[in-house]
């Protein structure tokens, strides 16, 4: 089958899959304050240090049940990346053929998603590095300069289809035959919140 909406449809369903993955995984990132407290923290704190060695120091003083979760989680994302920039590429391509003209530039937009695909890549080798035993030095402003990158061009992909995409579906100019196409993403969608919704009344049930 070479209709992007089909493929499209199994990358979005990998990348809402691979995401309860990772918020589950998530739950457990928890590190050591300079007072020896515990504290949690999210990705976002790797992702955006004020300087390698706050960054160090991070990693330096997560528990160990932290340090795995956190480094099964930079394996996780690898699936999370499988589905995330090939669904916004394949996206743009779709929403490309509906616009004339226009086409090129949405081609454009899903060919920078490999941008941002390689940054996100050596984001996660930077930190996997990082998490061993003898953690390497340098690199932190190529390492910030990815980070930056992949936001940025993710993000730009998805600012520019979703609005055309829900112009296209309000105005009634899309295919019929994407409507199956649209039902399964509901169901995708749906189920995922329903998991998401499950996991957090289950961790706060079990949460004395």
């Amino acid at each position: 089958m070479t209709d992007p909406r089909f493929y499209f449809v199994l990358c979005f369903g990998l990348m809402l899959a691979a995401a309860l993955w990772l918020n589950r995984l998530a739950r457990k990132f928890h590190r050591r304050t300079g007072s020896g407290e515990e504290q949690p923290f999210s990705i976002f704190d790797l992702q955006f240090p004020a300087s390698e060695a706050e960054m160090d120091t991070l990693i330096g003083r997560l528990q160990p049940i932290a340090r795995r979760a956190l480094k099964t989680h930079l394996w996780v994302d690898f699936l999370f990346m499988l589905g995330l920039y090939p669904a916004t590429a394949l996206l743009c391509i779709i929403i490309g053929a509906k616009t004339g003209n226009g086409e090129y530039f949405f081609w454009m937009v899903a060919a920078l998603q490999g941008i941002a695909w390689a940054a996100d890549v050596y984001e996660n080798i930077y930190c996997l590095q990082k998490m061993r035993q003898r953690p390497a030095k340098g690199g932190f402003a190529g390492y910030s300069f990815a980070v930056n990158t992949k936001f940025l061009l993710a993000f730009l992909g998805l600012a520019v289809t979703l609005p055309v995409a829900f112009y296209f579906w309000m105005t009634g100019e899309f295919w019929h035959s994407s409507l199956r196409y649209v039902c399964i993403l509901a169901g995708e969608t749906v189920v995922f919140l329903l998991m998401t919704v499950y996991n957090i009344s289950r961790r706060r049930s079990s949460t004395p």
